[in-house]
């Protein structure tokens, strides 16, 4: 069954990876990078301040703070927990594209950007959300292109920003 699985992951990567042509290349590494969304995510953060309290504010920032860690963080603690090679390591053939570190399962690129939509979803107008989850795939695209993630890899990274998204919803409403 598992090796069913790898052999899923490992083709639909192949696919993908191939997907856009070279031309792309400057576009999909631009994708990846954090500081190509840090102005987007200032807007929201701003947007946040204009329409809540001080203690409001605080309070969510405060969680903002604590969700990128525990994506992040919990991304690490898998990768070197688990030990799943990257596909750059593992795979002849593979367009790589970016510097390859070790183990990939799962993806903080994804937790990330998906954590951080789903915790923003319920803050600021809905108009946003759809705009919040398109960067979250062309960002998580951006690792396949790239040939640092396999699509699993991807897919458990947005589930984990998900579920820690969810749990620091809880604990906001707890506040109130």
């Amino acid at each position: 069954m598992l090796e069913q699985l790898h052999s899923l992951d490992t083709n639909a990567l192949i696919a993908l990876n191939r997907l856009f042509p070279a031309a792309t290349d400057t576009f999909w590494l631009a994708a990846t990078k954090t500081i190509t969304w840090l102005p987007l995510y200032a807007v929201l953060l701003h947007r946040l301040y204009i329409s809540s309290t001080a203690v409001l504010f605080v309070k969510r920032l405060a969680l903002v703070v604590i969700g990128v860690l525990l994506f992040d963080q919990g991304a690490a603690l898998f990768k070197y927990t688990l030990e799943r090679p990257r596909p750059c390591h593992d795979l002849e053939g593979l367009r790589v594209l970016a510097h390859c570190s070790p183990f990939g399962f799962f993806s903080a690129h994804a937790a990330n950007s998906f954590g951080l939509a789903f915790l923003f979803r319920k803050w600021v107008h809905s108009s946003w959300f759809p705009i919040l989850i398109m960067v979250a795939l062309v960002q998580s695209f951006s690792r396949i292109h790239l040939g640092v993630h396999y699509p699993l890899d991807l897919l458990a990274g947005a589930v984990w920003g998900f579920l820690i998204s969810v749990a620091l919803h809880k604990i906001e409403k707890t506040w109130s």
